[in-house]
This record gives structure tokens, sequence and C-alpha cells, in this order.
């Protein structure tokens, strides 16, 4: 039963790459009109959310690539590779959107600048983002085939990323 829903979902997820694309898009535009509400209403706890759901979709992004290592090949995992890329800008997204309805937007509201004296989780948090940000703006076959083999150099830091999350976890607590 589970091997034949696996099936059917592999399935449609190769055959219907076109609705996926645009369902990816259609995520992108309600994440980023959520930010944009959520920086005029203060919406803390979507912000929260928005984090925490950030962590869970690099989780699925790097369950694949672990796998592979230990030669185990799940369907589920096939799935998950084609759709790394949007995966990816989704994690960035929702980490970006995180970090200016938790951090940025109620600093601002408080009369503080952004940035000012940041605690040592912040300070992994805004290097996480920067990293993230590189790995937004080259996830696209342009920056593919114009960085060529240092591509998957740079796409390498998503481990440094994940470093910085255990940082962040641990440092806050």
């Amino acid at each position: 039963m589970f091997e034949a829903t696996q099936e059917r979902i592999f399935q449609v997820a190769a055959r219907e790459k076109v609705f996926v694309y645009r369902s990816f898009l259609s995520l992108y535009t309600i994440i980023l009109m959520t930010l944009v509400a959520g920086g005029v209403v203060g919406w803390y706890g979507v912000g929260v959310w928005m984090g925490r759901a950030a962590v869970s979709v690099l989780a699925a992004v790097l369950i694949p690539g672990m796998l592979g290592r230990f030669g185990i090949q799940i369907k589920v995992t096939r799935i998950i590779t084609f759709y790394r890329r949007q995966l990816g800008i989704t994690t960035f997204l929702l980490t970006f959107s995180h970090g200016i309805l938790v951090r940025v937007i109620p600093r601002l509201l408080r009369g503080n600048f952004p940035f000012a004296t940041q605690q040592l989780f912040e300070l992994f948090g805004t290097l996480a983002l920067s990293f993230m940000f590189l790995l937004f703006v080259t996830s696209n076959n342009t920056s593919v085939r114009r960085v060529g083999p240092w591509w998957k150099r740079l796409h390498r830091l998503v481990y440094v990323i994940v470093g910085l999350f255990f940082f962040i976890r641990f440092s806050s607590a």
C-alpha cells in the first residue's frame, strides 16, 4: 500500500512539473504577502512559525543527499530532489520573513535600530541569512552555467548554514 502511494505521488510529481512550479510561485507570493501584511500588523507569532517552517523545509531538502550517501533510495526523496531548488528558495523566503517579523519590525516599532546590540544567536542568524541569500540569488540556470564547477562548492554553504542553525538554537537557550 505504502509503495503504491509513493509510486503514485512520484508519477504525479514527475508528470505535472508545470503545475508544481506554478504552485511554488503561488507559495512564494503568499509568503511575501504575509511578510508585507505582518510587517504592517506586527505578526510576531507568524514570524516564529515561518522560522520553524524554514528549518523543516531545509531538513527536507537535505534528507535526499544524506540518505544517498548511505545508498538508501526512497521514491519520496526523489520527488524532493526534483524540486530541491524551489524548496531552497522557499527556505530562504521563510527565513527572511522570520528575521523581518521577529527581529527587525519589533525593534523598529520600539524605535531601535534593527541591528544594534545583537545577541550572539542573532549574529549567527544574520550570518546564516547572508549565506542563504548567496544561495538564493544563485538558484537559477544562468548562475549554474556562469559559475560552473564553483556553483556546487558555493551551494555546499548549506552545511555551514545548518551548523549555524545549531549554534543559534543552543546559544539562545
